[in-house]
């Protein structure tokens, strides 16, 4: 109601509906509603449809998808009224047509017009006439589908037809990419899939997965079954039923099936090894049930043991009429006459030939009835009604063709004239049954069970009473699984008054219960019942299951204890062993998982003293060997297998396997060399155990031996991939890649199939080889083996294609790859690396785009908006294909940036100050693979004033101390002014540049750097090669004129070899370190050296797409040869301690602000000792040195500088941000303060930068100050 007036209101205030999209509304928002709103649907969520309705009206009423949403919802919930009155406002002609109002429009005719077809079209389908009822599917919908349940209803109806598969497998993945993990829609697909292979691996984790939902329990329990009833009987399985059972482990049904399933298994071992005198009776038993192979050797057994039994060869005799041996059927049936004695029996013997093909023909025609072989049947029929043997029985079978065939009045007709012949036919009243049964309706069975007479009733009373219930059944499933559990045991319940008797009926009823969380009632109801049957067996044994499945084992065992002996079948006792054994599992289980192994070993010690069967004593061997108690699981298990050698070879492999694990060499050879597969083995097993031999052979054999033993394997099972591959790697292992090629050419020649890893192994040999042809070839085999299924081994081969030496092969390979499986975008990411590899830039990008958007083509402006924003939780391809797009935009970009520095240094020692202004200009564009930059920076540098009339100050500069008092200036103020500027290019691994210093400065020189980076493994080194302007001051940058002589000196340039090796992978931790040489020249200057080692290490305390905060700690040392720090003649102006050593603790923290602002704080504290020398004034003109000594009595200056050893805790701030003002303009900033004992440096920029190319995607943080040339 809240919605209605929600809505209600919307409309009053909007003078009309209005189409367009308002612009400030979060269209994500919008969709991201709509999505939940149909995630509602599938689901049934009505609570999760309302909400997001509700707040989808708040958020964009006037938007189509919004009242196309609220029509929708009143459709659903029986508001026809307003749904359509709100339709024909939306459908007025006035705007372009929304998708959603076409799929109002189907879905008011469904409502109206199309009603009664739609229900006509559901009756054909319930009917099995499905094609009739797609096409008037087809003819109302049009693909234009109002509801999900439409769409799987009708995929669901061209299912049943198996020429559609895969036209139906590909809608059901099409709606699974708009409704990923819906139950609904998952559940329907498994399905399918199961119709074409009932072991699918996929659909069996889809099963499992929704297996344990209360919403689909009941729905995936009957597909799973299903499916194994559709397998065969063999011991893989049995490992299929044990998979179900992880998940149903108290389900009747199962269990039922189950049993049924073991007795075949069982009965089929046991023919095998079963005494001799037992061979004939069985083999009898056998050609009854027409299992003439099984029964062939037995009773040729038996024959050879009684040569002159007369029934033996009459056996054989119909045992090769049946194989249609009829010279061998002839020759005993002749010999049985003479060893029969009775005249009658040999008159019969006579006849029995014929007699033995008529039925033959029945046989033969229900098989091909069966196989819906139609025309075979009927010709078949028509043969055994030649012979004329059994009319009724031709005439029943027929009924049974017709009503396989679809022609169930024909085979109504065909039945009543067989139960006119007679009336008490069981088989015939069977097949009435059956057809009443299509209609799915208790009425119909009701109807056609009064029309017959008392004695037939009788006839099939138990099968009528199953019948019933079992429509009433499938009518609460369905119900149960819609959610309506009330309705649900409404119809349970009237079964029970029809039918009290039928078990399963409380069994549901019980859970319908259980599910409604009322356990005490479901207990209450079978009580009551039991009261009035208490020694009903099947009542007892659904009352057992029941409590089984709410884990009370021992109530179950109860129960179980008031079956009468003879009642007892073999189900009721297994169920009973079941019971008692997951009582005591249970009780260990609970004291394991509570980490109390004393207790757990005790219930299981206590579980082996009873008289447990080897197979449960090869299951508490299981257990015992969970709880680490491992010998004596293999002892346990190995007392089984003795006690019972045929039990499934699985539990023998398993004691194999155990073996191999403990490493008792002995014991392992020995039951390796002794134990011997059965034959009739199942695949499963044989790879099972050829699996587990390479396993054995590759721990206790190597190189040649290794090989010997791999090739006895593969002479015993011929043609097993799993060996073979082990051959080959066995071979490659040891280089002797010419034995594995040839090894590999004659499987391949024997048309043995060859696992794509060992494929992937031969091609990379050829590859060494240098066939680089055979490689392609032999990949080429390994994409066409494998599936889209198999996507672990096709992304194994794409990454294979980056060691080819051709481009146009590994391409070709990968764009086949990519065909083959075009929904596995992780696969496309990996093509799209292998183009980037060999250089295919226009390929890579296009599968890079690809991978974000596999179903379509994306605009240039969705493009960049999904580049905008890096999502931690997107899959890492995705993120990776952003990351090489966003980097090839960097290629191709170009950009020029202007700034603006402010810089100045204080020294507080002695007063000294440095600024400096400069205005950096770069310009990057595309050049070469790589980018091309030039740099321009007019810089204005200053010093402070020095006066020449003050004794220190004066004889501190140039040859002041020769003229101090009397030079021809009273005091000089340096400050210079030029131009530099810097060329250069660079790409992924190389920079090189050359420039010039300030042209203007009172010294010009030419610098330049190379510099290369790469990486070696998990670690990045750089080498850099550069001479460099040395910056520190007006001297050491620009040079100053003496004052004395008026000559220049300074301008001292750095040349050098620097080493950097780091360690960061992304993770929490990194690590650095760095490693120079340099020396240092200037004019009339001495000459210097410098060696410097630095480390460090940081760790990301926090680190994620929006925010970063690292802790780093570093350790310095570097030494100059002389200490030049000064500014007198012969000096370079540069800080140049003699051994400096410091610590430093760096905290960093680095944010961004929405999408287009990221920031960077920095602090740091750090300790610092340094020494330097004392040295001469100038130090490198021992006689100006000498003129300054004599001038000090003059001047009072000293003319050396004294050495000093001092220590310093000095702390440094810093701050910077990038602001994205648009896709092409930037707009940034930095500042540094640093404060020490000795000098307070500041700098700052500030910084606009101009892309060509519109910048999209996350910005990277810190920003990216302009870094002068100077500085590079």
């Amino acid at each position: 109601m809240q919605l209605k007036v929600a809505l209600l209101c919307v409309l009053i205030l909007s003078p009309m509906l209005n189409a367009k999209t308002v612009n400030d509304i979060d269209t994500r928002s919008v969709e991201w509603l709509l999505s939940q709103i149909n995630i509602g649907e599938a689901q049934k969520n009505k609570r999760l449809i309302e909400d997001s309705l509700k707040k989808l009206v708040a958020i964009a009423p006037t938007r189509i998808e919004t009242q196309c949403a609220q029509a929708h919802y009143n459709f659903v919930n029986g508001d026809l009224d307003g749904a359509n009155q709100l339709l024909s406002k939306l459908d007025n002609g006035l705007v372009k047509q929304s998708p959603c109002i076409e799929k109002l429009k189907v879905m008011s005719r469904i409502e109206g017009k199309d009603k009664s077809a739609i229900q006509e079209a559901k009756l054909l389908a319930r009917a099995g006439r499905y094609e009739p009822a797609r096409q008037i599917y087809n003819k109302i919908f049009n693909n234009v589908y109002p509801t999900l349940n439409y769409e799987l209803e009708h995929l669901s109806w061209y299912a049943q037809d198996s020429s559609q598969w895969q036209s139906v497998k590909n809608g059901y993945e099409t709606l699974l990419q708009s409704y990923s993990n819906i139950g609904q829609v998952e559940i329907a697909y498994a399905r399918h899939l199961l119709r074409r292979n009932p072991s699918d691996k996929h659909a069996i984790r889809i099963l499992s997965k929704y297996g344990s939902t209360s919403s689909f329990s009941n729905e995936v329990e009957e597909i799973w079954l299903g499916s194994l009833a559709n397998m065969p009987i063999s011991g893989a399985t049995d490992k299929e039923f044990q998979t179900y059972f992880m998940l149903y482990p108290f389900s009747t049904k199962g269990e039922l099936q189950y049993q049924d399933f073991k007795k075949d298994l069982t009965a089929r071992q046991t023919l095998i090894a079963d005494p001799a005198y037992q061979l004939w009776v069985r083999g009898d038993k056998l050609l009854e049930k027409n299992k003439l192979k099984a029964a062939e050797p037995l009773l040729l057994k038996a024959i050879s043991g009684r040569p002159q039994d007369g029934a033996i060869m009459r056996s054989l005799g119909i045992l090769y009429l049946r194989l249609g041996d009829n010279q061998k059927s002839y020759e005993y049936f002749t010999r049985a006459q003479q060893h029969t004695a009775d005249f009658a029996q040999r008159e019969t013997l006579k006849g029995l030939a014929k007699t033995a093909k008529f039925w033959l023909y029945i046989r033969q025609a229900k098989d091909a009835i069966n196989k819906n072989e139609f025309k075979i049947a009927k010709l078949k029929l028509d043969l055994a009604d030649a012979l004329e043997q059994n009319p009724n029985a031709v005439l029943y079978n027929r009924g049974l063709l017709q009503f396989a065939q679809g022609q169930y009045s024909q085979a109504e007709r065909t039945y009543q004239v067989v139960l006119k012949n007679d009336p008490l036919n069981n088989s015939a009243l069977l097949g009435l049954l059956e057809i009443a049964e299509l209609e799915q309706s208790e009425q119909a069975l009701t109807s056609f069970y009064n029309r017959l007479t008392f004695a037939q009733k009788e006839q099939i009373k138990q099968s009528y009473s199953i019948s019933l219930s079992s429509q009433y059944r499938a009518k609460a499933n369905t119900l149960a699984q819609a959610g309506d559990l009330e309705q649900a045991e409404k119809v349970l319940r009237e079964a029970i008054d029809i039918a009290p008797e039928q078990s399963w009926l409380y069994y549901d009823l019980a859970f319908i219960y259980q599910q409604k969380g009322l356990t005490n009632k479901a207990r209450t109801l079978f009580n009551n019942v039991l009261w009035q049957f208490p020694l009903n067996p099947q009542l007892r044994y659904s009352h057992a299951l029941f409590l089984r499945s709410i884990d009370d084992y021992q109530g179950a065992i109860a129960t179980l204890q008031y079956i009468p002996f003879r009642a007892r079948n073999a189900d009721i006792v297994t169920l009973e062993q079941q019971l008692q054994l997951n009582e005591s599992l249970t009780q260990s289980e609970r004291h394991l998982d509570a980490k109390n192994k004393a207790t757990a070993i005790y219930h299981l010690s206590a579980l082996e003293a009873q008289n447990l069967t080897p197979v449960m004593q090869a299951e508490l061997a299981r257990n015992w060997y969970r709880i680490n108690e491992k010998l004596y699981a293999v002892k346990l298990i190995n007392k089984a297998l003795t006690a019972q050698p045929t039990l499934s070879a699985y539990w023998h492999m398993l004691y194999g396997e155990w073996l191999l694990e403990q490493g008792n060499e002995q014991q392992t050879k020995q039951w390796f060399t002794s134990y011997v597969l059965s034959e009739n083995a199942s695949e499963n097993d044989v790879n099972q155990y050829v699996q587990l031999q390479n396993n054995y052979i590759n721990q206790y054999y190597s190189g040649s031996d290794l090989i010997a033993k791999l090739n006895q394997l593969d002479q015993k099972y011929k043609n097993n991939a799993a060996i073979t591959t082990a051959l080959i790697n066995a071979n490659l292992a040891l280089e002797q890649r010419q034995a594995a090629i040839i090894l590999y050419q004659q499987k391949v020649q024997n048309k043995q199939i060859i696992e794509p890893q060992a494929l992937l192994a031969i091609a990379k040999a050829y590859r060494k080889q240098g066939d680089d042809f055979q490689a392609k070839e032999v990949t080429q085999r390994a994409i066409t083996q494998t599936s889209s299924q198999e996507s672990y081994l096709q992304r194994q081969i794409m990454a294979s294609l980056n060691d080819f030496n051709y481009s146009g092969d590994a391409l070709g390979l990968a764009t086949e790859l990519i065909t083959k499986s075009p929904n596995d975008t992780e696969l496309r990411y990996l093509g799209a690396q292998v183009a980037s590899n060999f250089n295919e830039t226009e390929q890579a990008q296009l599968w890079y785009t690809q991978t974000l958007s596999p179903n379509r083509t994306l605009t240039e402006k969705e493009l960049y908006n999904s580049l905008s924003l890096i999502n931690e939780s997107d899959e890492w391809y995705i993120n990776g294909a952003k990351r090489e797009l966003i980097n090839e935009q960097n290629k191709n970009q170009a950009y020029i940036a202007i700034g603006v520095n402010f810089s100045g240094q204080t020294s507080t020692e002695s007063e000294a100050t440095l600024g400096a202004g400069l205005v950096p200009i770069e310009a990057y564009f595309p050049l070469w693979q790589g980018q091309g930059f030039v740099k321009i920076d007019p810089t204005t540098i200053s010093a402070q004033t020095t006066r020449f009339d003050e004794q220190f100050a004066g004889s501190r500069y140039g040859q002041g101390a020769l003229c101090i008092f009397t030079c021809s200036l009273d005091e000089v103020s340096p400050k210079e002014s030029g131009v530099d500027i810097g060329l250069g290019w660079q790409n992924e691994n190389w920079r090189l540049d050359i420039g010039t210093t300030p042209l203007g400065f009172l010294i010009e020189d030419i610098v330049w750097g190379v510099n290369y980076a790469d990486d070696i493994g998990d670690f990045g080194y750089s080498l850099e090669l550069e001479k460099r302007p040395v910056t520190s001051s007006v001297l050491s940058y620009a040079g100053l004129e003496d004052i004395n002589t008026g000559k220049i000196w300074g301008g001292v340039r750095s040349t050098g070899l620097t080493a950097n090796i780091s360690h960061d992978l992304g993770g929490n931790w990194g690590f650095w370190s760095s490693a120079d040489f340099t020396l240092y020249k200037g004019q009339n200057v001495k000459d210097n050296q410098r060696y410097r080692i630095m480390g460090g290490s940081y760790y990301r305390v926090i680190s994620n797409q929006k925010r970063e905060f690292t802790v780093g700690a570093s350790l310095l040392h570097w030494a100059y040869q002389y200490n030049l720090s000064e500014e007198t003649w012969g000096h370079g102006g540069y800080y140049s301690p003699q051994n400096y050593v410091g610590l430093s603790v760096p905290l960093s923290y680095d944010a961004r602000w929405g999408n287009d602002f990221v920031y960077r704080l920095k602090t740091g504290v750090s300790y610092s000792q340094t020494k330097t020398q004392a040295i001469d004034f100038f130090p490198n003109d021992p006689d100006l040195q000498a003129e300054a000594f004599i001038r000090q009595l003059e001047t009072g200056a000293n003319p050396a500088f004294e050495g000093d050893t001092s220590s310093s805790i000095s702390y440094n701030l810093e701050g910077s941000f990038e602001y994205r003002i648009t896709p092409h303009w930037f707009f940034g900033g930095y500042l540094a303060i640093d404060r020490s004992d000795f000098y307070e440096p500041n700098f700052g920029q500030l910084y606009m930068r101009y892309y060509f190319n519109p910048v999209y995607g996350t910005l990277e943080f810190p920003g990216t100050p302009i870094v002068p040339y100077a500085e590079f």
